[in-house]
């Protein structure tokens, strides 16, 4: 305190020096991620137009995928968040299931578990990039 100025009483209380630190609480919070991913997928869902003029010179070979159902080929072709997942913690759950309880791991792979759970999906959406 020799390096301090002099305080009143009420200063003397309200130092840093003289707080008791916060104690941790619990508290609910709602956490809402966008993901975006660009990926290849395979596909048959598309119209194959081949237009072969030969006295014009033209030959068109494209795919029409004006009507493609890409939700439906991408969840045949990869992997939702929501999918992955759950992949995740069963692989977690049975890592667990040959764990010691009272190792580092264990404690790691409850937190993992833990936060594979409770996922909503608010927004999902497939266009062609």
């Amino acid at each position: 305190m020799d390096n301090y100025p002099m305080m009143s009483a009420s200063e003397l209380e309200a130092a840093p020096f003289n707080q008791e630190p916060v104690p941790e609480r619990e508290f609910e919070v709602t956490v809402s991620q966008t993901l975006s991913r660009t990926v290849r997928i395979m596909t048959d869902d598309y119209i194959h137009v081949v237009t072969h003029e030969p006295h014009n010179r033209v030959h068109e070979d494209y795919a029409d995928t004006s009507y493609t159902d890409w939700r439906k080929a991408y969840e045949n072709a990869d992997f939702k968040i929501q999918d992955l997942l759950k992949e995740l913690e069963s692989y977690a759950e049975n890592d667990l299931a040959m764990t010691a309880s009272n190792s580092g791991k264990n404690h790691y792979l409850r937190r993992l578990i833990a936060a594979c759970k409770g996922w909503v999906e608010d927004e999902y959406e497939v266009i062609e990039s």
